[in-house]
C-alpha cells in the first residue's frame, strides 16, 4: 500500500486502520535508526525519557532499545497497532506503548527529555490544511511543550515541505524559549527520493528577551552554521531539498547533461561553485567515474564552455562519468586547488554511483584554481566591471577582454607573440576566435572578391568593436579595405587601443561611437555609392538564455530591413548567430531570408556558432556555389589561411522555398 492519494487522508484515522491492517510489515518512509544515528548520537543520551508520538509499526522504538535507549513511551491513535507493538516489544522491559492522542497528553508536565515525532506532523498538516487541522497541530505544539522537561529536546523527523518548516517556526521561534536547529537525514531505510529532515527544538528554562539561535547542518558540511534570520533558514531548507533532488537525479545514467550551483557565504558574489555531470552515451552503466577542475580563465575556452565541449573533455578523460568543476573569479581560494578539492569532494563523492570502487576517484586539472594573469581591471557605465586577462595555452598566450556582470563573457580575444626586441605584442593577423574566422570565411561570397584580390576595394562596416582584432585584420589583410566601426560602449574603444593595440589612427579605419541600430537606420538612406558592401554584425552581450548573439533587436523587421537597405545592391550580410535553441534559430534564419533572398550558413567546428551570410542578389542570378573552387581563389598570405579553407568548406546554402 503506497502513500494517500488526498492529502486530507493522512489526517484520517481511518485510512491508518485500513493501512497497517493490509500492511504488516514495518514501514520507514522516514529513516530507520541508522538513518536518524548521527542525530541520535549528536543530542540524545541512554538516561533519556523518550516520548514518541504517532509510533505506527515503525521498529525506531525498538531499535532505540537495542542501542541502549531503555525508557521510552510511545502512542498512536490505533489500539490495532499499539497491540501489535506491545507482542512485539514484551521482551524489552521499560518500553511502554499506549493508545493516545498527541494532542491531548496525559503525561505529566516536563516529564520527558525527548519527544520524537517521526512523520506525524507532516501527516497531520497536510498542504491544503484547514483551520481545524491547524488547530490540532497547534495543540500538539503545546502539549509537546508542556510534557518537555527543560533542557529537554523535541525532535520532529519531516519531509519539511514548506508549510511545514513554515508553521514550525512561526510556532516555536516567537516563544524566545527554543534554539531551532534543522539537519538533514540521508534516508537508507525506504528508498525514498525525497529528502528527510530532524527539526530538533531544543527548550530553555524560561523565555529569553531575545530570540534564540537558529542553526543548520548542511548535507556538504561537517560543521552546524548560525543563521540570523527564519528567512535564511528556511532558504537553506530549500536549497537542500534541491541537492537531494539533484542527487536523486544523478543516481542513474543521465541522457543529458545537468548541472548545479553551489553558493557561499555573500550570495550577491554568484554562486562559488558550478558542477556539470556529463555521462557517456555508449556506457551502458557507469563504471569509471573522475572529477574536473576549470582554473578560472580557461572556463571560457569551448571545451569547458559549452555542452559539446564538456563531452570531448570527458572522453578525453577516459571516464563513464565526469563531473566538471567552474570557480568563480568574484571568489578567493585561499587553500588552492587542495582547498576546493575539500570543499566539493564530499558532493562530488555523492555523484559517484559505480557498483565498485565508490568514493575512489581522481580530481583532475590543467593547473591550479587561477591561471589567469590579470593585466587591467576597470568599470564600463554601460557594460560595467571589465578585465583584461592574460592565459596561457597549449598554442601559446591569450589576451582577454572580459565583461564580468555578463556571465564573465568573453568579448574579445588575441594571440599574443613576440617581437624583435623580445616582447610579447598582440598578433593583429591572426584571429583567435572561431567565428571571426568563419566571418572572414563568408567573403569567399563577397562580389568584390577580397580574399582573392588584395586591393579589391571593399567598404565595410563591424557592429561591435569589441577589442577591434576583427577590423584591424580587415585592413592589415585587404589594403583597399575601408571599415566603419561601430561600438556603443566609448570605455570599450578606449580598450581595444590601450590593451589589443588597435590602429585607430589608420586613415581607412573609422570607429563611430553609436547604438549600431541608430547606425543602421541612418546609413540605410545613404546614396547607393556611400553604402556598405559588407555588414558584419558581431553584437553579444544578450542575457536571452535562448538567444545569445545578437541581441533580438537586431532581429526586428525594422532591423533586418536597414541592414539590407545599409548595403549595396551587390552587398552581404555576415552576421555570427549563437543560439542552443534549434527551433530558434531556424525561425530566426526564415525570418533572415525573406529580406535576403540568397541565404547561406557557416555551421562551426566546435559549437553552437553559426554565420548566417544573407545575398541581395536573388538565388537565380548566383552561380552555384563549389566550396572546393572558392578555397582555390583565397590568398595563401593570409592570416589564419588554413582556418579559413575549412570555413569556407562549411559553407551551406539555406533553402526555404
Amino acid at each position: 500500500m503506497s502513500a494517500p492519494d488526498e492529502p486530507q487522508s493522512f489526517t484520517d484515522p481511518a485510512y491508518w486502520k485500513n493501512f497497517f491492517a493490509k500492511r504488516k510489515s514495518p514501514f520507514e518512509w522516514y529513516g530507520d535508526y541508522e538513518s536518524l544515528s548521527k542525530v541520535i548520537d549528536k543530542y540524545l543520551k541512554p538516561h533519556d525519557k523518550f516520548l514518541q508520538l504517532g509510533c505506527g509499526n515503525s521498529e525506531l522504538a525498538t531499535q532505540l532499545y537495542e542501542n541502549g535507549f531503555h525508557d521510552i513511551h510511545s502512542i498512536d491513535v490505533e489500539p490495532s497497532v499499539i497491540n501489535d507493538q506491545i507482542q512485539k516489544n514484551k521482551e524489552r522491559p521499560g518500553m511502554v506503548f499506549t493508545v493516545g492522542d498527541a494532542a491531548h497528553l496525559e503525561m505529566a508536565d516536563g516529564a520527558h527529555s525527548v519527544v520524537i515525532d517521526k512523520g506525524t506532523l507532516d501527516a497531520l498538516l497536510p498542504p491544503a490544511a484547514e483551520p481545524a487541522d491547524k488547530a490540532i497541530v497547534t495543540m500538539m505544539f503545546d502539549e509537546v511543550h508542556r510534557v518537555l522537561a527543560s533542557g529537554g529536546r523535541y525532535i520532529i523527523v519531516t519531509l519539511a515541505q514548506p508549510h511545514i518548516t513554515e508553521f514550525w517556526i512561526d510556532h516555536f521561534f516567537p516563544l524566545k524559549q527554543y534554539i531551532l536547529r534543522v539537519q538533514k537525514v540521508e534516508n537508507k531505510a525506504s528508498g525514498f527520493p525525497m529528502p528527510v529532515f530532524c527539526f530538533i527544538a531544543t527548550k530553555m528554562r524560561s523565555p529569553m528577551q531575545a530570540p534564540l539561535p537558529l542553526e543548520v547542518c548542511r548535507s556538504s558540511s561537517k560543521r552546524t552554521d548560525r543563521i540570523q534570520s527564519t528567512d535564511e533558514l528556511k532558504e537553506a531548507i530549500q536549497a537542500e531539498q534541491e541537492l537531494s533532488q539533484f542527487i536523486f537525479l544523478c543516481s542513474k545514467k543521465l541522457e543529458t547533461e545537468v548541472s548545479i550551483d553551489f553558493y557561499g557565504v555573500d550570495p550577491s558574489l554568484g554562486p562559488r561553485y558550478r558542477i556539470c555531470v556529463v555521462d557517456s552515451p555508449e556506457a551502458k552503466k557507469i563504471t569509471t567515474f573522475g572529477a574536473f577542475v576549470c582554473p578560472i580563465g580557461r572556463d571560457s575556452e569551448w571545451i569547458f564552455a559549452s555542452p559539446k565541449g564538456r563531452k570531448a573533455l570527458r572522453a578525453q578523460c577516459n571516464r563513464d562519468r565526469l563531473a566538471v568543476v567552474f570557480l568563480n573569479r568574484n571568489h578567493e581560494y585561499e587553500q588552492g586547488l587542495e582547498g576546493v578539492k575539500a570543499d566539493v569532494g564530499h558532493f562530488v563523492g555523492l555523484l559517484d554511483v559505480r557498483e565498485n570502487d565508490q568514493g575512489n576517484y581522481e580530481i583532475l586539472s590543467v593547473g591550479g584554481v587561477d591561471v589567469k594573469k590579470t593585466i587591467s581591471t576597470g568599470r564600463s557605465e554601460i557594460n560595467g566591471s571589465w578585465t583584461v586577462e592574460e592565459v596561457s595555452l597549449d598554442d601559446g598566450v591569450v589576451r582577454r577582454l572580459v565583461f564580468l556582470n555578463t556571465m564573465n563573457l568573453v568579448q574579445s580575444e588575441a594571440y599574443l607573440k613576440t617581437n624583435k626586441k623580445k616582447q610579447q605584442i598582440i598578433n593583429l593577423d591572426r584571429l583567435a576566435c572561431d567565428f571571426h574566422r568563419m566571418m572572414i570565411g563568408s567573403l569567399a561570397l563577397c562580389s568584390k572578391q577580397p580574399l582573392a584580390i588584395i586591393d579589391a576595394p571593399c567598404k565595410m562596416a563591424v557592429l561591435g568593436l569589441g577589442g577591434g582584432l576583427l577590423t584591424a585584420y580587415l585592413v592589415r589583410s585587404f589594403r583597399k579595405a575601408r571599415v566603419t566601426a561601430v561600438e556603443l560602449d566609448p570605455e570599450v574603444a578606449k580598450i581595444a587601443h590601450s590593451h589589443f593595440s588597435f590602429p585607430n589612427s589608420d586613415p581607412r579605419i573609422t570607429v563611430v561611437i553609436q547604438d549600431a541600430l541608430i547606425h543602421l537606420e541612418e546609413s540605410s538612406k545613404l546614396p547607393e555609392a556611400d553604402k556598405y558592401d559588407v555588414i558584419f554584425v558581431d553584437v553579444s552581450g544578450s542575457q536571452d538564455a535562448s538567444l545569445n548573439c545578437p541581441p533580438r533587436s537586431f532581429l526586428t523587421p525594422e532591423a533586418i530591413t536597414n541592414m539590407k537597405n545599409s548595403l549595396k545592391e551587390s552587398g552581404m550580410l555576415s552576421l555570427n548567430l549563437v543560439t542552443r535553441d534549434t527551433e530558434l534559430g531556424q525561425s530566426i534564419k526564415k525570418e533572415l531570408s525573406e529580406f535576403f533572398p540568397t541565404l547561406y550558413t557557416v555551421l562551426s567546428f566546435e559549437d553552437v556558432n553559426e554565420v548566417v551570410i544573407g545575398l541581395k542578389a536573388p538565388k537565380n542570378t548566383m552561380k552555384p556555389i563549389v566550396p572546393q573552387k572558392l578555397s582555390n581563389t583565397v590568398r595563401k598570405d593570409l592570416g589564419d589561411y588554413e582556418e579559413i579553407l575549412r570555413a569556407i568548406a562549411n559553407i551551406r546554402m539555406v533553402n526555404y522555398d
